[in-house]
């Protein structure tokens, strides 16, 4: 049997401060996010070829493309895994194969998930050694820079540290303080969370696919807003009002105020909806008044596409009420774990 590196990256749930993570306006005025990951992942496995040349291959997309060793060339086909290869320029053949547990363009940072685990993957491949930190850095540099993707700093961060953080983006670099709270406290906190896909993902491929790929030209969208309106002084005001929400919300989990983070969970999100109109649609707020009227606390939509998943923030024992309500509207509960670890990497076989 061939020896395989495996690779596993987690998802994350973003709570507060979203959007103030992204240049130009952390580069400016320094962004913050509290952000959380789970146990949904993205995965990359490798496997060393005799002879030299590439396989790529994403069981996602239903893609796989071949070459000899050397720079691939981007053409809209898995460039983000070609982007990691070129940054490692291998000098043995390789097949790298990847796969994920949500859809792409979900809201939980799952590309940037995936860029982790690929970087995890080629650095045991290569023998190279890279600290959280610049793994982090490492992906954002391929994500934003290489390949031109519009977004922020976080998603990274999440995946290469793992577990419960408050994070700070500025000019200068990111800083990760891990909010490690007693081991009941937290149980308690997770016992108030729920997560529900809005029906997207149980559509036909076809159809799948097509939302997918308007979801991420919204997303688009909305970035490239946010950076046009950097010298509107009102669309600043909110942007400095998500950080402040992100910033209470750190206090509120160390200081064990669970009823005052789900407020704040609310407000962020109405606050976070008057950047743009695109960042949720009538479905999804018929879903989320419906879950305040079950009880509900706050919640969000994750991401900024108006389609994915809603994270919802209600006390235990109302949480079946919520539950029961939104599923007879097709919303679909997504059960998880709390995932205190960012990328890991195996090697098995041989």
């Amino acid at each position: 049997m061939s020896e395989f590196i495996l690779s596993k990256a987690p998802f994350r749930i973003s709570f507060g401060g979203g959007g103030t993570d992204v240049p130009p306006y952390c580069w400016e005025h320094g962004g913050a996010v509290v952000s959380m990951t789970v146990s949904l992942y993205a995965y990359a496995v490798l496997r060393e070829l005799r002879e030299r040349r590439m396989v790529l291959r994403s069981l996602d997309l239903g893609v796989e493309w071949s070459s000899g060793l050397g720079k691939a060339e981007y053409d809209g086909q898995l460039d983000l895994l070609k982007a990691a290869v070129n940054e490692f320029s291998p000098s043995r053949g390789l097949e790298l194969t990847t796969y994920s547990d949500l859809p792409p363009s979900s809201g939980m940072g799952t590309s940037s998930s995936l860029t982790v685990a690929l970087i995890g993957c080629l650095l045991e491949f290569s023998g190279r050694k890279l600290e959280p930190g610049g793994v982090a850095a490492l992906a954002y540099h391929l994500e934003r820079e290489e390949l031109g993707q519009e977004g922020g700093y976080q998603d990274q961060y999440a995946a290469a540290f793992g577990g419960l953080n408050f994070m700070e983006f500025g000019r200068k670099g990111a800083r990760v303080e891990p909010l490690r709270l007693p081991r009941e406290d937290l149980e308690l906190f997770l016992q108030h969370l729920c997560l529900f896909s809005t029906g997207e993902i149980f559509l036909p491929e076809e159809a799948r696919m097509l939302a997918s790929r308007r979801r991420r030209e919204r997303r688009k969208g909305i970035h490239r807003e946010m950076g046009e309106r950097m010298r509107d002084e009102e669309y600043l005001s909110r942007l400095h009002s998500l950080k402040r929400t992100a910033v209470e919300m750190r206090e509120c989990l160390l200081r064990g105020e669970l009823k005052r983070f789900g407020e704040l969970l609310h407000q962020g999100w109405e606050e976070k909806k008057r950047l743009s109109g695109r960042i949720t649609n009538p479905e999804v707020e018929a879903l989320y008044e419906l879950a305040r009227k079950r009880g509900a606390m706050g919640g969000k939509l994750l991401g900024a596409g108006g389609v994915g998943y809603l994270l919802l923030f209600c006390e235990p024992e109302k949480r079946r009420m919520v539950t029961e309500a939104l599923s007879e509207m097709g919303a679909r509960p997504v059960p998880f774990r709390f995932e205190p670890r960012g990328v890991r990497v195996w090697r098995y076989g041989g």
